[in-house]
């Protein structure tokens, strides 16, 4: 009996991780409201990462910035200059 608990601990602990990452991968942006915006961008994603397609880019040459900046204010980067 006292292997019973920890083993169903340890179950559960999988089954939660890995439904919840099933289910976060079907929606690539979970906090986004569904709408053209959101729309929009994860098709642009899907045309420019799939080989075959006319849109695709390469990896290597695919840049993807985040400053974490602020509209209207600079980013620490930005501000030492």
């Amino acid at each position: 009996m006292k292997r019973t608990l920890p083993n169903f601990l340890v179950l559960g602990s999988v089954l939660l991780f890995v439904f919840g990452a099933a289910a976060q991968a079907a929606d690539p942006l979970p906090s986004w409201n569904d709408g053209p915006a959101k729309t929009s961008i994860v098709e642009f994603v899907g045309k420019v990462t799939s080989e075959g397609s006319l849109a695709f880019v390469p990896e290597s040459e695919r840049i993807a910035t985040d400053s974490g900046a602020q509209p209207g204010r600079l980013n620490r980067a930005e501000s030492m200059r």
